[in-house]
């Protein structure tokens, strides 16, 4: 009764309960891009030597464990802000704004990526500027964010169902083209080929796949407007990574057969070439299409919303001035997190190479995770006494940390940095950590 209490209070004095279980599954697919392979399937093949919807299956493999957790921890805790919540609520304000402050670095980096990936991909194609495309999805997801998660969601339904579409189109034509084509066949070999198959490399192709599923946890900062938040949430993560997972494998393996082997004239675009031999080039222009819709709008409205809850949770909580926590009186959204999330990601994109905010992402992402799996542990041992429970967040910690391991040494640096300003300026808000941050809600 008392949680239902807090919640009810909550839907009076902040965001407005609105999302289903669907929403918040198209939203977070949405974030993951459903052909999200396309974009890196030349990389990831070179690297596991062949062996593309194998390392994809382990990297859904690993993901699972981190759902759970979040599922685990959305349960007990109903509230934006992801893991900066999850981690404040068990070892205290301190240690979870540390938290908070490193998925901030995942989370404000997701936006200039994705536009960015876009934004050249357009600029190639059409000749016009990228800065001007870039422009124009920043300008595009900021207003559609700010007229409130309603809009948001639908939005993201109908780009959800345009990804899908050009997914389907893609799967259909490559069983097609198999089928009547002689010389191709279905095999096991892009699971395992014995002429290639070697085990390191199929592990580094997979640090790369998991890429694809970050962004999946971005459904957990939307607890707040989410009907029966404890209930819906804790499913909808962990039912989201299986089902995104068949559909990057279900590509990648077409893909394989298509085009055995791992040796392209451009790894960076070879997708597009197995489009175009799987369909030609109408087939080839629609995924090209669809990546650059799915990223430049669909993940960046998503990615977007997802951050601007992150800076509102925290400014309400006190670690960031209380401007964060400001919500529009119509549409009741964090109006004013959104836009300082887009006057950021405009020098991002400018100033950031793609390698660079890609490995500065992934630091942000396996960094807070790694937190988030070593609180739960917490939990259950201290807290809960539920030891049997350990299991599946010490191998999650073990699998994130084995994948944190790899990560290139200007990650690692740069995200070191990130993580030392925060605990200084903590201390400066703290007086020293003397003073707690965690303010009344308005």
């Amino acid at each position: 009764m008392a949680e239902n209490h807090s919640e009810n209070q909550m839907d009076k004095q902040g965001l407005k309960r609105v999302l289903k279980m669907g929403d918040l599954i198209a939203f977070a697919i949405i974030t993951m891009v459903p052909i999200a392979p396309m974009g890196i399937y030349g990389v990831v093949a070179v690297l596991s030597k062949g062996h593309v919807p194998l390392a994809y299956v382990i990297a859904a493999c690993a993901m699972i464990f981190t759902a759970w957790g979040y599922g685990q921890f959305v349960q007990r805790y109903p509230e934006a802000g992801s893991v900066y919540a999850y981690v404040r609520e068990t070892f205290g304000t301190n240690v979870g704004f540390v938290a908070g402050w490193t998925i901030l670095l995942d989370y404000i980096l997701i936006p200039a990526l994705v536009i960015l990936v876009s934004a050249l991909w357009l600029q190639a194609l059409t000749g016009v500027s990228m800065m001007i495309w870039a422009a124009i999805f920043i300008i595009a997801a900021t207003i559609t964010n700010i007229f409130g998660i309603e809009l948001t969601a639908k939005a993201s339904n109908i780009l959800f169902y345009i990804e899908v579409f050009v997914l389907i189109a893609f799967i259909a034509t490559a069983v097609y083209k198999i089928t009547t084509d002689p010389a191709l066949s279905f095999t096991l070999h892009p699971f395992y080929n014995p002429d290639s198959f070697n085990f390191h490399a199929v592990l580094t192709g997979t640090s790369i796949a998991v890429l694809s599923f970050l962004g999946f946890d971005i459904m957990t900062t939307l607890a707040e407007e989410t009907i029966e938040a404890r209930k819906i949430v804790s499913k909808a993560v962990v039912l989201v990574i299986p089902i995104i997972g068949i559909m990057f494998v279900s590509q990648t393996y077409l893909g394989a057969i298509i085009h055995p082997g791992y040796e392209f004239a451009d790894p960076d675009v070879a997708f597009y070439y197995i489009a175009q031999e799987a369909g030609g080039k109408i087939l080839q222009m629609l995924c090209l299409l669809g990546t650059i819709l799915a990223w430049g709008i669909g993940d960046t409205i998503a990615a977007q919303a997802g951050i601007s809850r992150v800076l509102y949770s925290m400014g309400r909580q006190g670690h960031l001035p209380r401007i964060f926590s400001k919500l529009h009186p119509k549409y009741k959204t964090p109006y004013v997190s959104t836009l300082i999330v887009a006057l950021i990601t405009v020098p991002l994109v400018y100033l950031l190479t793609l390698k660079d905010l890609s490995s500065l992402v992934n630091f942000g992402a396996l960094t807070a995770f790694a937190l988030m799996h070593i609180a739960l542990i917490y939990r259950f041992v201290k807290v809960e006494r539920k030891l049997s429970h350990v299991i599946m967040p010490f191998l999650g910690f073990c699998i994130t940390g084995a994948v944190w391991y790899g990560l290139d040494i200007l990650a690692k640096g740069v995200g070191v940095i990130w993580i030392v300003i925060g605990i200084i300026y903590l201390a400066i808000i703290t007086k020293g950590f003397k003073v707690k941050t965690v303010l009344p809600v308005d």
